[in-house]
């Protein structure tokens, strides 16, 4: 894992130059919502309690929050079935906030935000929950998962995740191996997507990749 590292570090800056010494730009037409009011800095690691930088990093994009949120393309959508993926380096200068995806996003700018989070943290845990104008709602309490990668504190770890979405369920994988099954009866996961990244991380997200089934699964 610290070789991955590494060559990950290597990759991102081709300079001498510190990450902080660098300005960058956010992703063109994303968008984001934070839990409580803070300013963009496109000046990477840039800590503070009210700011966040989210910024166009190849490979993929490099995040550091201040409060938690998500952030988004208003043009991607996902319905019915459908896979996300995406690799993501977790910080050691990080708190054990939740990072990952979230999908079923609707009316995430207006006065009754709602979407359904697939997380991690630095512990090793995983959880999925609701959220909407009525609060947070857990689908899936907290629980260590053997398959996620925890943070050591000393060195960026990688975890691979993938959530698969059928008419019946949501399969969280991380690093191949499943770590959460969440039925959907009653709850739907059509909508916006992204990543939902909280109070104080610091991320490096290499991919994102989307895939909507066409076909008809086995049994459907």
């Amino acid at each position: 894992m610290r070789l991955i590292a590494l060559a990950l570090a290597a990759g991102l800056v081709c300079s001498a130059a510190p990450l902080h010494a660098l300005q960058l730009a956010p992703p063109p037409g994303w968008k984001w919502v934070t839990d409580r009011p803070a300013r963009m800095s496109t000046v990477p690691d840039r800590q503070g309690d009210t700011l966040f930088t989210f910024v166009r990093m190849p490979p993929g994009f490099h995040i550091t929050m201040g409060p938690g949120g998500v952030l988004y393309e208003p043009r991607f959508i996902a319905e019915q079935r459908f896979t996300l993926e995406s690799e993501i380096f977790h910080f050691p200068n990080s708190t054990n906030g939740e990072y990952g995806l979230f999908v079923g996003g609707t009316g995430l700018e207006g006065s009754s935000p709602r979407y359904v989070s697939f997380v991690l943290r630095g512990d090793g845990s995983v959880a999925a929950w609701e959220r909407s104008a009525a609060g947070t709602r857990m689908l899936s309490e907290w629980r260590r998962a053997d398959a996620v990668i925890p943070a050591d504190g000393k060195e960026a770890q990688r975890n691979r995740l993938r959530l698969v979405v059928t008419r019946q369920e949501a399969v969280l994988k991380a690093n191949g191996l499943d770590i959460l099954i969440l039925p959907l009866e009653g709850l739907s996961l059509d909508g916006n997507f992204g990543f939902r990244v909280g109070e104080g991380l610091n991320l490096h997200v290499t991919t994102l990749d989307v895939t909507q089934r066409l076909a008809p699964a086995r049994g459907q």
